[in-house]
């Protein structure tokens, strides 16, 4: 008899031996206990996690007239015809071949015929998605309202791709990934049936690498039961899958925690010389740091990451001179390396730039955080003192301003004279202009008063910005808020003159503008 691989030898053909899937063999179990099953299925989900398997079981126990807890029995007539791969009512089609309109008005017009030997007739359409739009469109009436007698199961690993049209007229479910444990609990079972040692680390490895499919898992186990002559190891594994030595892999992650670069060169160096892939050796790194993330967490034991005892060690004082934050760091740097290497044409190079940047890469730990804020809060303190100081300093300075001025308040004539030199810097001629016309001025406490002998010097230093202008240039020579008043000492003159309408024209509507 020719030999038979395990994921084939060991398929599923009972509810009860499909793994990591109950809740959906659950449903399935009471829909067939109750005969109350639709017509229509989508069964979608990753790469081997049972969808065919699961079809082919329940093609059989809606067909069996002996179910064993929703099971088939295997020993009625039924099951025995269905179970021949000849058979003319249980009819798989692969649409990634057959994906044509053809194809599927062939299947319409075949539809119409009853079972020959059971009482449904089931159409299992693998790889549905890769039905074309023509295709589609000619099912879906089937689809919808097929024959009492058929039955529809239709699979595929990406669901997204079907149209609406389709999802709305089948009863769908999910099929998941498969835990580690499952896995390796199933390995053991059929190992053990085998009759064929193992350590269990081996199997653990074995079903990490499965990434979460079970016929993936059986797969890379009959590949290493090829290589090992009589007991599975974990290192024969390791040899089986091409991965890395973890020895090697350890010190790489030691050199790393060491920021010794120089080590990590040598160590890349050598596994390349031995023509080691460098996207496996990034993923065997970035796999032993994510192991030193929960030991240094104390989330998983020895056991539980599936890791020899020796490499527990040595990942366990790695782990000792790591924060929580350098570890995500390094993570980050390996883990993004995938689509480098997707799209880059210089693996090694990539690999050896990914080693110095996590070898050299400066810590973010809390540690290092509260150091550096502490430094930064210093820095403010220094600065902010030191703008403390020169306000003080210059409000001293202010204060022997004021105690201290310049002028003496009461000499009309030195204040006159001053007022008219720091009016004249800040470009306003009018003071000089009242002046000149002969204005008086004379003080009063702190009021400064100013009578003017012409209508154009009243208009010309009655204005609100003029009087601005003259406070503050006197609050800055006396060293006093000073009050500006200002009057008319004239007698009105007709509307008319030569010198009210020339002051109109120049300056408009009798208001005489200065410049600032």
């Amino acid at each position: 008899m020719a030999y038979l691989s395990l994921y084939r030898k060991y398929r599923p053909d009972t509810f009860d031996k499909v793994v990591g899937q109950n809740h959906i063999v659950r449903t399935l179990v009471n829909q067939i206990k109750n005969d109350a099953f639709s017509h229509a299925y989508l069964f979608t989900g990753p790469r081997g996690t049972g969808k065919t398997s699961v079809a082919r079981i329940f093609a059989r126990a809606i067909n069996c007239t002996d179910t064993r807890d929703g099971s088939p029995c295997g020993s009625c007539d039924s099951c025995r015809e269905l179970s021949s791969p000849s058979s003319l009512d249980i009819l798989e089609i692969d649409a990634a071949s057959n994906n044509g309109v053809d194809e599927i008005r062939d299947l319409r017009e075949k539809v119409k015929y009853p079972p020959v030997n059971v009482k449904y007739k089931v159409y299992i359409i693998d790889e549905v998605h890769m039905l074309t739009p023509q295709a589609f469109n000619a099912l879906l009436k089937t689809l919808e309202e097929p024959p009492a007698y058929t039955v529809f199961i239709l699979a595929t690993t990406e669901a997204h791709r079907l149209p609406a049209t389709i999802l709305s007229r089948c009863m769908r479910f999910d099929f998941r990934l498969l835990s580690a444990s499952l896995l390796t609990d199933n390995l053991k079972r059929i190992l053990d049936d085998l009759n064929r040692d193992y350590e269990p680390e081996a199997l653990s490895l074995i079903a990490s690498a499965a990434n979460g499919s079970a016929r993936d898992s059986l797969s890379i186990a009959d590949m290493c039961l090829s290589y090992c002559e009589n007991k599975i190891t974990y290192d024969s594994v390791l040899e089986a899958l091409g991965a890395g030595d973890p020895g090697i892999i350890c010190s790489i992650c030691e050199n790393i925690a060491e920021r010794d670069v120089k080590g990590c060169l040598e160590k890349l160096t050598a596994l390349a010389d031995c023509g080691k892939n460098m996207a496996v050796l990034a993923t065997d790194i970035a796999e032993a740091f994510r192991n030193v993330l929960y030991i240094k967490n104390g989330a998983l034991t020895a056991e539980k990451l599936a890791l020899p005892e020796s490499v527990y060690k040595r990942l366990s004082e790695t782990a000792k001179e790591l924060s929580n934050s350098r570890i995500l760091l390094i993570l980050d740097i390996f883990t993004s390396l995938s689509g480098e290497f997707r799209f880059g044409n210089q693996p090694r190079i990539l690999l050896e730039a990914a080693l110095v940047k996590a070898a050299t890469e400066p810590d973010v730990s809390n540690a290092a955080i509260v150091n550096y804020c502490k430094k930064l809060d210093d820095r403010i303190s220094r600065v902010e003192g030191g703008f403390t100081q020169k306000k003080t300093d210059l409000a001293q300075n202010f204060q022997q301003k004021r105690v201290q001025p310049a002028l003496d308040f009461s000499d009309v004539a030195a204040v006159t004279k001053a007022l008219d030199k720091v009016l004249k810097s800040n470009r306003f001629f009018g003071f000089s202009f009242f002046t000149e016309e002969g204005g008086k001025i004379f003080t009063e406490g702190r009021t400064f008063n100013m009578s003017c002998p012409s209508e154009a010097s009243f208009s010309v230093m009655s204005d609100d910005g003029a009087k601005s202008q003259i406070k503050a240039a006197l609050d800055g020579l006396t060293g006093m808020d000073v009050c500006v008043n200002v009057t008319a000492d004239y007698e009105s003159k007709p509307e008319n003159t030569d010198t009210g309408v020339g002051l109109t024209e120049l300056f408009g509507a009798g208001r005489i503008n200065f410049i600032k």
